[in-house]
């Protein structure tokens, strides 16, 4: 079935299913990577992990860009009221009190997002407080597709299960992947039960036919990166690091106009 990357298992939300995040990667640190963040809700996710259930990338001093379904339940397809949303700066490892959680006081959802097809998904978080504008990662020009070309290196990183079996750990991991193209991806994710790949809003990474490295639930809204630059977003896929089964990311260079109007 379509497996949309937010989901967290029970043992470390409240409401939620089994799932499974970045898988073959290797530690990486918010020192290195300071616009890496954590979307959060303690209420409802607990104090476990910082109540940590997305992952997101700041892109100005109060700007963070995430997946949209990050903010809607699968369930109901209906937004989700998160009173204590917040961003978790700073804090490599989600068990500490490293950086600082700061609230969200609105967010933007794009308004051609299908929850059903998970077409155009991409959010934008407004911060209460303003960043270090040294720590806001750039983000792809509208049009640009360049960082898409097939065999391209990118770097995807996020807090998920290591494993695909539910080992979520505290601390960031990263992992690198590289872009797969269209017509492969068509193939793997045609009409069916899995999703439908369309490649206008969205991109392929991974290894395609060995599988072993990919990002999965827990890791959604999460960035996906070319030479310093933020080109995509973790949304979607089938299983976790599965051959035959890359890794869906929100393809950004289609929406990097609509996103930057929210700046």
């Amino acid at each position: 079935m379509m497996v949309l990357f937010a989901t967290l298992p029970a043992a470390l939300a409240a409401p939620a299913t089994p799932a499974a995040a970045i898988v073959g990667g290797v530690r990486a640190s918010t020192t290195d990577h300071p616009w890496m963040v954590a979307v959060a809700s303690r209420s409802v996710y607990g104090d476990a992990r910082s109540g940590q259930f997305c992952g997101g990338t700041l892109i100005s001093p109060t700007k963070v860009v995430t997946a949209a379904h990050c903010l809607y339940d699968e369930s109901t397809g209906q937004r989700v009221d998160r009173p204590d949303l917040s961003v978790v700066v700073g804090r490599t490892d989600l068990a500490g009190s490293a950086g600082q959680e700061v609230p969200v006081v609105d967010t933007w959802v794009d308004p051609n997002y299908d929850l059903n097809t998970n077409e155009w998904d991409v959010a934008v978080l407004t911060l209460a407080e303003p960043q270090d504008p040294r720590s806001v990662l750039p983000m792809v020009s509208q049009g640009d597709a360049a960082p898409y070309a097939t065999g391209t290196a990118a770097t995807v990183l996020g807090w998920g299960d290591l494993h695909g079996n539910g080992s979520y750990p505290a601390t960031l991991h990263e992992v690198q992947v590289p872009m797969v193209a269209n017509a492969t991806c068509a193939a793997d994710y045609h009409s069916g039960p899995s999703g439908t790949y369309d490649a206008r809003t969205m991109v392929c990474a991974g290894r395609q036919s060995l599988g072993g490295r990919d990002a999965c639930q827990g890791d959604s809204g999460g960035p996906l990166v070319v030479a310093g630059r933020l080109v995509g977003l973790v949304s979607w896929g089938e299983g976790c690091a599965e051959p035959g089964h890359p890794g869906v990311y929100t393809r950004l260079s289609v929406m990097a106009d609509a996103v930057r109007g929210q700046l």
